[in-house]
């Protein structure tokens, strides 16, 4: 399938549901880009950073790029793309954005705003020392294989909370990141 038609089978499979737009209510706003691609063999695919000891928030968790709004992000489209650019050195030009999934709003009082974007082929990144140890290349396939995604207590510090998990290169993915994709999953899942 050629990138256009993809790009536009994306997107209408995303804006077939409205994704529900959530006040701040005094959180920080904050995007994160869920960028697909397609590979021959795999199908379509995305990337998840484990994130260092070192960042402010969200230690050694996996994620999808992004970060906080600022002032001078003409939108969180902007802000998500520009996070990217920041944690990954991936060309926001690179990145044709097809649509986006639920506010997401997180324990450590963020709203997060996620985007999806289609990239022509796996992305060549150089990942920020100080803010990514490690990029995942997981398939959408391998995330909606049956068993992939399971709901199960995670304890994080003093906390346990409930949360949709997958394991990704034995690195477990959950909280937002987890929810982020069990979304995505069920909306593309024809397309898979």
């Amino acid at each position: 399938m050629d990138f256009e038609r993809l790009a536009d089978e994306l997107a209408a499979h995303l804006a077939a549901r409205p994704a529900l737009e959530l006040p701040p209510d005094g959180r920080a706003t904050a995007a994160v880009l869920a960028p697909l691609f397609p590979d021959p063999a795999l199908g379509l695919c995305t990337l998840l950073t484990v994130r260092t000891q070192t960042v402010r928030d969200h230690k050694g968790q996996v994620s999808f790029p992004g970060g906080v709004h600022e002032a001078d992000d003409a939108d969180l489209g902007a802000t998500a793309l520009r996070e990217t650019e920041e944690e990954l050195a991936l060309p926001r030009e690179a990145v044709r954005l097809v649509g986006r999934l639920n506010d997401t709003p997180v324990l450590t009082g963020y709203l997060i705003r996620p985007f999806v974007g289609l990239l022509r082929a796996r992305p060549a990144v150089r990942p920020s020392p100080e803010e990514i140890e490690l990029v995942l290349w997981p398939s959408l396939r391998a995330l909606a294989a049956p068993g992939a995604c399971r709901w199960r207590p995670v304890h994080v510090g003093d906390l346990t909370v409930d949360s949709w998990t997958f394991d990704v290169d034995g690195h477990m993915v959950w909280g937002a990141t987890a929810r982020m994709l069990v979304e995505l999953l069920e909306r593309l899942k024809p397309l898979l």
